[in-house]
Parts: C-alpha cells; structure tokens; sequence
C-alpha cells in the first residue's frame, strides 16, 4: 500500500494558481511573438526577443513540463501563421467548416511539435550541462530544426529576410544558419535578464550578440556589392513571367482559361524580346503530355523557349506534374517531374491502400512522384527548376543545383499554384522561404505562379519585380547567368550536423554521470543549475 501523498501547504498552495497561469501565459506570449515576426505579418525585429518568454517559462520546468509548454508554444505560433489551412481544406478536401476547423487544430499541434521538442532538449541540455543560452538555444533550435519532421516545411530565421544584409551568412551554412543567429540572439537576451545580479556577467551575453550581428551585417554588406559586381559581368538572357491568375477551381470549370490566358501573354512577351518564357505549374492542362507530342500544341507556335508546367503521361497508368521545354521550333525537350507531391492535393495518404478516399476528396490527383534532379536545358543554358513547394525544401534544391555532369545550373526556375490557400498570408510566405534559395546558392530565382505572387528574385535574396496575388499579369526582365559555388553548396546543412553531434555527446556525458552517480551510491556528482 502506498504512503499517502502529504497535501501541500495553504501558502504553496497560493502560490500555485500564479504559477500555473504564468506557465501558460509566457509560451503563448512566446508563440504570439514568433508568427507576428514571421512573414505575413513581418515585425521582424520581435524575432530576437520571441523565445525569451519560453525560455523564462522553462527556468522551473521538468521533461513533461518543458514539453508540454514547448507544445503550447508552438501551437499558438501555428494557429496565427497558418490559417489558411482552413480555406485548403475546405475549398478542396470539401471538409464542412468544423472539420476543416478541427484539421486546420491538428496541423498547428503536429506542426508545433517542433517546439515541444526544442523546449525539452533545450531543459535538458541548460540542466545537464549549465550552458549559457547564448549557445544552447541555437543548438537545440538548430538541431530541431533539421531533423523534425513537417508537413509545412518552415524555419525560424526566414523571419529575418527584410533584414537583407543579416541573411546573406546562408550561403555559408545555408537557412539553419539564419534559425542559429535568432537563436543566439534570444538566448543572449534570456541570459542577460536571468543575471540580473551582476551588471557585468549580464553584459557580456549581449556584447556577444551585438558583436555576431555586427559580424553577420558585415559580412552581408561585403557579400552584396560583390555578387552584384559578378551579376554585371555575367551573360545574361530575357526571361518573361507569365501569370494568368487562374485558380484551381476556375480551372476545373474551364480548362481552356488558362491557357488562352498563357498564350496570349507569351504572344506579348515573345514581341517584346524575351529568350525564354515561364509558365506556372499545370498551366497546359488540356491533356497529358505524352514523349514524342508535337510543342507546338503547347506553345500555340510563338517561336520562343518556353518552360512550361504540364501533366505528362507514361506509357501506363503512370502520371506526372511536370515542366517541360518547348523549343521556339515547338521541340519537346528536357523534363523535370515533381518528387515531393502535396497531400490532399496530389495524392491522398494511405490512398493507394484505400482508393475511395479519393472518392471523397475529387480534386485530389493522383500523381507519381518524379526520380530526377536533372536541372533543364533551355536557350543554351541550364535552369534548375522545381515545382510548387519544392523550392522552400533546401535538400531538393540542393541536389538539383549539383553537377550532373555538365556543370551547375545558371539560374533557379519554381513553377507554382498557390491558388490553394486563399488570400492569407501563405503566398509572400512561400515567396520568401523560396527567396532563401537564391542567398544559398547566388543564382537569380524566376518564379511563375498561377495567381501570385510570380516575381524575380536576384542572388542576393532581394524580390526586384513581381506581379502580385490574384492579378492578371506579365513580367519581363534581363536575368544574369550566374556560375561559381558557395561554401553551402559544397558542405551542405553543416549547422544541423554539428548541431545534433555536440547534443549528441551532451547526452554520453550526461549518461556516463548518471551511471558514475549511481555507482556512487546515489550521490550527485555535482549541482544542476
């Protein structure tokens, strides 16, 4: 029989209602910090104090604790970021407004999971080790970052890009590296106000972040005029952006609305003197494309180079999203097919094993996914092109932007339909996750939307022209065929890496002390902090 649990004091007992109300006050004050930061609403400076709330939330917490305010955190972050989930899921899974409500729940719990995760190994890494901040924070965001699975890929300092010399350090580490300067940032700050004892052990925190950002702007203001010294010196060719603003549901209605739009518009483009012009993803949607169809049926025989975004079919039931190139001769040349397909949108989970869910949801295709990086050969160079959200997927991009054996791509091409998410934030979201590409890798990124926002976006991460959402629109600029690699290109997601190996041995170490303490007889080998 178990003793019986003493009840605690009437004055602890006080003590706890406050308490408790502060351990949920300070990681909702945490999440609604981080999504006023993040793109969308874009107060960007709040981005290096939003975890300092969490984080004075954890100073008491155990495991469990830390975990649940963690989810708690990363579930008010989700719930202002991505309300457009609700539009998604109701326009195009016909979920009826509670159910879509209730999905639109889940993916802020599973995508704030994250968070949950941080805060834990961020609870136990400052107990196990007593770490500054300074350092922890970044590791274990950083850490957490790279591994955890999303469904909604994001990362915590794309909320820095309007801060355009601060971001420009991702062609060293890659967008980790923009979570990491965030990261250190807010932990400096957390360790300043919990050292409120000593005026100097508080200062030296914060020289080390002024003195990092200053390192990082630096560094960013250098790196600028020199890229735009080789963007001067390279060749360059015209590229035309055609938008025909048509969305996912219009386009069911009327297949023929899109491409009349798109023809007409690259009629314009070709007479203003564009090499190559992009069309947006699925823009052709009159029929599959099979090897061997005639270009021209495509691009109405306007004599220009032509990427466009298309449905191709395999010689079986096989189906692909798909961007093709259209000689000015109307030759069907090199194509790239989608690898990383949306849910409810272009396969159903679990429905190869249960079919009749695409019954319930009939706008959802069913799609196979793509095998090559390949980057595509058009007007004499090469493009490395993506589809939809693969542009927001540093890994994908990566690989496309290898050397498949006749060297790197010139330029970064993202055909896309973000018709799907309504007239929230997610378009200038997607937009500058993309935009991140273009730092990592200094290539030039033209992208062409169905409904917006289409834009170029220069090697410096800097949007120079775009058609915004919902507007029918071209847009014609000459765009720099860049060459040359940059140290991410070559080391890849080295923050993530480095990251989870030092928590990797922080967790030996606090094995190996555990077991010495019980060996010891229980006796602690030394005081957590």
């Amino acid at each position: 029989m178990r003793p019986p649990v003493p009840r605690p004091a009437a004055s602890d007992r006080r003590r706890q209602g406050p308490l408790l109300l502060l351990s949920l006050f300070l990681p909702a004050l945490s999440g609604i910090l981080y999504f006023v930061s993040w793109i969308g609403f874009g107060i960007w400076p709040l981005a290096f104090v939003c975890f300092v709330p969490q984080v004075l939330a954890l100073r008491d917490a155990n495991g469990k604790q830390a975990l649940r305010r963690g989810l708690l955190f990363g579930f008010v972050t989700h719930l202002g970021g991505y309300v457009w989930i609700v539009h998604l899921l109701r326009t195009f899974a016909f979920f009826p407004l509670w159910l879509a409500t209730l999905g639109y729940l889940v993916v802020c719990a599973a995508q704030g999971g994250l968070f949950a995760v941080f805060s834990w190994a961020l609870r136990r890494t400052w107990t196990a080790t007593g770490w500054p901040l300074t350092a922890l924070l970044p590791l274990c965001l950083v850490a957490t970052e790279f591994v955890y699975p999303l469904l909604f890929q994001s990362y915590t300092g794309v909320a820095l890009m309007p801060a355009i010399q601060l971001v420009q350090i991702a062609d060293l580490g890659g967008v980790l590296l923009l979570s990491a300067l965030q990261g250190l940032v807010n932990g400096a700050i957390a360790d300043a106000l919990l050292r409120t004892t000593s005026f100097r052990r508080a200062l030296a925190p914060l020289a080390i972040a002024m003195a990092t950002l200053a390192a990082a702007f630096t560094y960013g203001a250098l790196r600028i005029r020199a890229v735009e010294r080789r963007e001067e010196a390279a060749p360059q060719i015209r590229v035309g952006i055609a938008q025909p603003d048509v969305g996912e549901i219009e386009l069911h209605k009327n297949p023929y609305a899109s491409v009349l739009a798109l023809t007409t518009q690259t009629a314009e483009l070709s007479a203003r003197g564009a090499d190559l012009v992009i069309w947006p993803e699925v823009g052709y949607n009159l029929r599959a494309i099979r090897d061997g169809d005639d270009g021209r049926q495509i691009s109405n025989g306007i004599p220009v180079w032509l990427i466009a975004g298309v449905e191709r079919a395999g010689r079986s039931k096989e189906r692909w999203n798909s961007a093709i190139v259209v000689s000015p001769q109307g030759k069907i040349g090199d194509h790239f097919d989608k690898i990383a397909l949306l849910a409810f949108g272009e396969y159903i989970p679990f429905g190869d094993w249960f079919p009749f869910l695409y019954e319930w949801s009939p706008l959802a295709s069913h799609l196979t996914r793509g095998t090559t990086t390949a980057p595509l050969h058009a007007a004499g160079y090469r493009f490395a092109t993506f589809i939809c959200y693969e542009d927001i997927l540093p890994r994908i991009v990566r690989d496309t932007m290898s050397d498949h054996g006749d060297g790197r791509a010139h330029a970064l091409v993202n055909l896309t339909n973000d018709s799907w998410y309504g007239a929230w934030h997610e378009q200038i979201q997607h937009l500058m996750l993309a935009a991140v590409r273009t730092i990592e890798h200094r290539r030039w990124l033209v992208r062409a939307t169905s409904t917006g926002i289409s834009a170029f976006v220069d090697a410096s991460g800097r949007v120079l022209q775009s058609i915004e959402k919902d507007l029918r629109g071209i847009s014609i600029r000459d765009v720099p065929m860049l060459s040359g690699t940059t140290p991410y290109e070559v080391l890849g997601e080295w923050p993530g890496w480095l990251s989870l190996l030092v928590l990797a041995w922080i967790g030996v170490r606090e094995f190996r002390r555990r077991r010495k303490e019980r060996a010891d007889g229980g006796k602690p080998v030394r005081s957590p902090p």
